[in-house]
């Protein structure tokens, strides 16, 4: 039941991270040239997502809340986001309908985010965290016409 509810996380976020030490390190302040080292330091952790015990989810998570404290203005919601979805898949109780339908929809909200991350990590850093999973297609809507106005 353990491994199913950890499978569960790595799948529904879609990305994990493996360990990163932070001990004795001033705490951090949001920093983007930092936040993209990071990502460009764990870019395959990114992008191959394994969370097979709970050393690993740990590991992710703390990972993903120091991230937090380096993340840049322009993305810094949205690792909040991100974040707050994996620490939201650690709660999943297997078999709980509720507990199962809270995780998938903090997943859904959470997949803007991880492609805008993506994308603002590709701009900023060069650094391709792709491909981003959804549920379902996240296309920028095209922008409206105004009426009257000239074509």
């Amino acid at each position: 039941m353990q491994r199913k509810r950890l499978g569960s996380i790595a799948t529904i976020v879609g990305f994990a991270m493996t360990t990163l030490s932070a001990c004795g390190e001033a705490t951090p302040v949001p920093d983007a040239a930092a936040f993209c080292e990071e990502l460009r330091s764990n870019r395959s952790a990114i992008v191959a997502a394994t969370v097979n015990s709970d050393l690993e989810l740990t590991a992710t998570l703390e990972l993903y809340r120091r991230l937090q404290t380096l993340a840049p203005l322009a993305v810094a919601q949205e690792w909040s986001n991100v974040l707050q979805a994996i620490e939201t898949a650690n709660t999943v109780v297997p078999g709980d309908p509720g507990s199962i339908q809270r995780v998938a929809a903090a997943a859904y909200q959470s997949e803007f985010s991880a492609l805008t991350i993506r994308e603002w990590a590709m701009a900023s850093c060069e650094v391709d965290l792709g491909p981003v999973t959804t549920l379902v297609p996240h296309d920028a809507p095209e922008p409206a016409t105004p009426v009257g106005a000239a074509d």
